[in-house]
């Protein structure tokens, strides 16, 4: 879809999206809309479309389960969350990166 009268913003490559995280943004922010990444980490795709996309804040967070250490960092027992100031803004990320990002605990 062509936008008229506005300029498209030019997306970034994950690499270079995660120097522009703004400050509000990022590692351990977490707002009032949060999508269970059902998985332990979270893709550079997801970063690079919230820098891409959004315009409120947004960040992401993990949750660690009961086996989890932080003296060893098994990683593998969390659970990785993407979180929205907006909820447009978490609705349009889970649409459009969120599903493919997703994790598959049922292998």
């Amino acid at each position: 879809m062509q936008l008229v009268g506005k300029k498209r913003k030019k997306k970034l490559e994950y690499w270079k999206a995660i120097d522009m995280v703004p400050a509000t943004c990022g590692y351990e922010k977490r707002f009032k809309f949060d999508i269970d990444m059902h998985s332990n980490g979270i893709m550079g795709d997801c970063i690079q479309w919230c820098v891409n996309n959004c315009k409120g804040k947004w960040g992401w967070w993990f949750d660690q389960g009961h086996d989890y250490n932080p003296l060893h960092h098994n990683w593998e027992e969390q659970n990785s969350y993407m979180s929205f100031e907006i909820k447009k803004e978490a609705t349009a990320f889970f649409l459009a990166s969120g599903l493919a990002n997703m994790g598959d605990h049922n292998r």
